[in-house]
């Protein structure tokens, strides 16, 4: 579970690395502080064996958690203008494809019936009566 954690921390952080860079944002030093950190924490990981491994990598967390968070909290700052930005773009464009397809929806459910009604005709036709 731990281990599922890291990876999702590894992946939220790539994100928001790979975000950051498309807002031309410098955080080259605290992404170098971040791939030491999980560097280390491999390191650490393969010296130690059984239940030792456990009560090492919460030490680890703890200690580290201290470090992170401010870097942590500033990505997520500098990330928010984007996702508002991003959120601003896709509005007005959902509800553009949504009022273009609206039209062919309601068109298409029309056909849809009407084939339904011709199907359940001809095989009342062809069905003997009951």
């Amino acid at each position: 579970m731990k281990f599922s954690l890291i990876t999702i921390l590894v992946v939220a952080l790539a994100i928001g690395s790979e975000s950051v860079s498309l807002v031309k944002r410098d955080a080259p030093a605290e992404l170098e502080k971040i791939a030491k950190y999980f560097q280390d924490l491999v390191d650490n990981l393969k010296h130690v064996e059984g239940p030792e491994l456990v009560n090492k990598a919460n030490a680890y967390f703890e200690q580290s958690r201290a470090q992170f968070q401010p870097m942590v909290e500033k990505l997520q700052e500098q990330l928010k203008p984007l996702s508002s930005n991003i959120e601003d773009h896709i509005k007005p464009l959902a509800a553009s494809v949504q009022a273009q397809v609206a039209p062919l929806a309601s068109m298409i459910q029309t056909h849809v019936e009407d084939v339904l009604k011709f199907v359940a005709d001809k095989s009342k036709a062809i069905l003997p009566p009951q």
